[in-house]
């Protein structure tokens, strides 16, 4: 199995979960339209608002690089910098 499996937990900074689950929730349908995007889904902690993850599926490493790289990404980027506490990335590849 080659596909690139995504795992990220997203932590807001206290006072901008709403302003960030939103956006993240808006960028949930550009990043699925990415070229090697199988499964792009998002979930928010029931216990913690603004604690998110974000599990994702790619092609390949060079899909997600790409989507990495790419100028939707810059935006995002650009646009919450300032309300993220803490991001952990977990690239992972199914073994069975």
């Amino acid at each position: 199995m080659s596909d690139l499996i995504i795992a990220a937990r997203v932590v807001a900074k206290p006072g901008h979960e709403a302003a960030l689950v939103a956006a993240q929730i808006a960028f949930v349908s550009v990043a699925r339209q990415q070229p090697g995007c199988l499964l792009y889904d998002l979930h928010e902690d029931e216990d913690q608002p603004g604690s998110v993850l974000f599990f994702e599926r790619w092609s390949d490493r060079a899909s997600w690089d790409a989507h990495m790289a790419g100028a939707h990404m810059e935006r995002f980027r650009a646009q919450t910098a300032d309300w993220i506490a803490s991001v952990e990335l977990l690239r992972m590849r199914q073994v069975a």
